[in-house]
């Protein structure tokens, strides 16, 4: 491994966090800043359709400075977006701190895959983006419990403070971080043209059934596995625990089959386990049970996510960052939309339908990311017999 991945590990992990700890310390923003829990937890809200806005065209509105530079540039942003976020003295200021920060998010991840690409070896491109999930991945283990932790040692103020310096440690270690080179010059329409490609939206639709499910799963987790497995309120956070940590195995180890076998292949097996394991939250009878079916799902998805990242960067070479970009926001909406859709489905028919339900997701996204698969093969084989006929003629 690079050693200085870890400068932009610690960036990928204040980013996710900012936006996870606000689940432990939404009760004591609110009473910070007067107003009720509900209109507190719309920061989360704000953030999110933030980074689903801006994030497809930041990259290319962006082009033409350098990765480190906008990595510098979010750094920057999202450290005061930050340190706004804890000081902010009322609820309009307080939303103003979100939106800035929601920017910076947007910006920062995909400028650290495209980093994270370049810096690695040829070949080792999945091990470096596992170990950017990993780093995604412990911020999901950690957040709301490390949220709630702060919030009672420091107070909201400070737990938004403790992230800013997270951030500072990233923004230092960019000077270690060797100069890579900038995209491709191209003209606004080249740099949307990745946007009209096939395979690109059928990977960015993969994405958003990816997270269509996660998300379904995550939000509701808690009354479906008490439902299911009657577990207490203690043995919850030990489930998300499990499957923050697992997850960061995965992707880390993940990283190795995407090398070794395509990006398509690892996407295809990862999406088939979810499709199975994922209903199976609705039958687990008892804490181990549950234990178990979270392990496989996190081993399943986070080995996924980085395999189908992977193969929507090579898809744009020349700028994979705008790629990444569509990957995330596409992440933010399938999660946003698959979250609403069990809320429904949580009012109409109770929480065991949630992880049925949102298995469907999964299993379109595994019916289409193997038709992408078997097209992108038979074009590689036309393209492959032409390229021989055109030596036979010559030779």
């Amino acid at each position: 491994m690079n050693w200085r991945l870890v400068f932009v590990l610690f960036a990928v992990f204040a980013v996710g966090t900012n936006a996870l700890i606000m689940a432990g310390i939404v009760p004591a923003i609110a009473t910070g800043l007067n107003t009720s829990e509900a209109i507190a937890g719309l920061g989360l809200t704000v953030f999110a359709l933030t980074y689903a806005v801006v994030g497809p065209t930041l990259p290319i509105i962006l082009s033409r400075f350098g990765r480190r530079t906008i990595m510098a540039g979010g750094l920057i942003l999202f450290i005061g977006g930050t340190v706004l976020s804890g000081l902010a003295p009322d609820v309009s200021i307080f939303m103003l701190s979100r939106v800035i920060v929601g920017v910076a998010a947007a910006a920062i991840p995909p400028q650290a895959a495209a980093i994270a690409i370049a810096i690695s070896p040829p070949g080792r491109e999945g091990r470096a983006l596992g170990l950017l999930s990993a780093g995604i991945l412990l911020s999901i283990a950690l957040g709301v419990p490390l949220g709630s932790l702060l919030g009672i040692w420091l107070g909201y103020s400070g737990a938004f403070l403790f992230l800013a310096s997270l951030g500072i440690v990233g923004l230092i270690g960019l000077f270690f971080i060797p100069p890579t080179p900038k995209p491709a010059k191209a003209t606004i329409a080249e740099q949307f043209a990745p946007f009209r490609r096939p395979a690109v939206l059928v990977l960015g639709l993969c994405a958003f059934l990816f997270a269509w499910c996660q998300y379904s799963i995550t939000t509701f987790f808690a009354p479906l596995v008490k439902d299911s497995a009657g577990i207490s309120d203690v043995e919850v956070p030990i489930l998300l625990v499990i499957y923050g940590l697992t997850g960061v195995v995965a992707a880390l180890f993940g990283g190795r089959l995407i090398d070794r076998f395509s990006g398509y292949a690892v996407a295809i097996g990862g999406f088939i386990a979810i499709t199975i394991t994922t209903p199976l939250f609705s039958v687990a009878s008892s804490f181990l049970i549950a234990a178990i079916v979270v392990v496989v799902w996190s081993l399943a998805q986070n080995v996924t996510f980085p395999a189908a990242q992977v193969e929507m960067g090579r898809l744009h070479p020349a700028n994979p960052a705008t790629a990444f970009a569509l990957f995330a926001a596409l992440v933010q909406a399938g999660g946003a939309i698959g979250a609403a859709v069990s809320a429904g489905v949580l009012e109409a028919l109770g929480p065991r339908w949630i992880a049925p339900v949102a298995a469907v997701a999964t299993l379109i996204g595994t019916i289409v990311i193997s038709l992408l698969a078997r097209r992108l093969r038979r074009q590689n084989e036309a393209q492959s017999i032409l390229v021989e006929a055109t030596v036979d003629e010559a030779s």
